[in-house]
């Protein structure tokens, strides 16, 4: 009898203490965020998906905090790189919630590199936040458009490995990081290529909600996040040449 006493005893105390665990507030209440996925035609789907996809699943896990948004430069529906995707964004700029955390996803070097020297909108649009948001952030060649808005200048950044030298060469006024998935420089973080937005997207989750929380969302992906990353050297015939790629009308000249 005594034993069946000693066991409800510490079920009880178990469970109540489960109960306090789930219904006790953080000791800091977790900041509200908005963050805002920068689309246009052309957009590479798998960079405007990865952060897309992390951020969605943070704000479910946290209660609603990240308010997640893709936003346009014009009204209409946007196709993603390939006509592999047709969406329609919630908002189009100057009407879309002040963000705070800003991502530019990046699309084929052809693209981003005529936006970037034929002043598209995107550049205004970014260099009109890139000051007042708590960070902006590139996925891959994103990080043409983030150059072209003076985003790089004074910081360490990094980008696809096939573009790295490239981009230094456009914009000589930053530090290349190589051998890297994502490098944050106070409110600028860039991240290599593709997939490599989902580190840096768990990165910043880590920063804002805590390291549990990203890592738990980290394994609902079956996802292995790291900042390291030695950079693979490009297979014959892909090495990146930019006077080569604009006789073959690739790139504006």
């Amino acid at each position: 009898m005594k034993s069946i006493t000693c066991l409800l005893l510490l079920l009880g105390l178990t469970l109540a203490s489960r109960a306090q665990l789930v219904a006790a507030p953080p000791a800091t209440p977790l900041r509200h965020l908005n963050v805002a996925v920068l689309v246009y035609p052309g957009v590479g789907l798998g960079d405007l998906n990865g952060p897309l996809d992390v951020f969605t699943k943070a704000n479910g896990s946290t209660h609603g905090q990240y308010r997640v948004y893709t936003v346009a430069l014009q009204p209409g529906p946007i196709r993603t790189q390939g006509g592999a995707l047709t969406l329609t964004p919630d908002y189009v700029a100057g009407r879309m919630p002040r963000p705070d955390i800003l991502v530019v996803p990046g699309g084929t070097i052809g693209l981003v590199d005529s936006m970037a020297r034929q002043q598209h909108p995107a550049i205004a649009f970014i260099r009109h936040y890139r000051d007042s948001v708590e960070v902006l952030m590139s996925v891959c060649t994103g990080a043409y458009l983030l150059g072209q808005a003076g985003a790089l200048t004074g910081h360490r950044a990094t980008t696809h490995f096939f573009n790295g030298d490239d981009l230094l060469a456009q914009y000589p006024g930053f530090t290349l990081v190589r051998d890297v998935r994502f490098v944050q420089d106070g409110k600028l973080l860039t991240t290599s290529g593709v997939t490599t937005g989902i580190d840096g997207a768990l990165h910043l989750v880590a920063h804002y909600s805590g390291a549990r929380t990203a890592a738990l969302l980290a394994g609902a992906l079956q996802y292995t996040p790291r900042e390291a990353d030695a950079w693979p050297q490009a297979v014959d015939g892909m090495k990146f040449d930019r006077e080569r790629r604009k006789k073959m009308g690739l790139l504006l000249k």
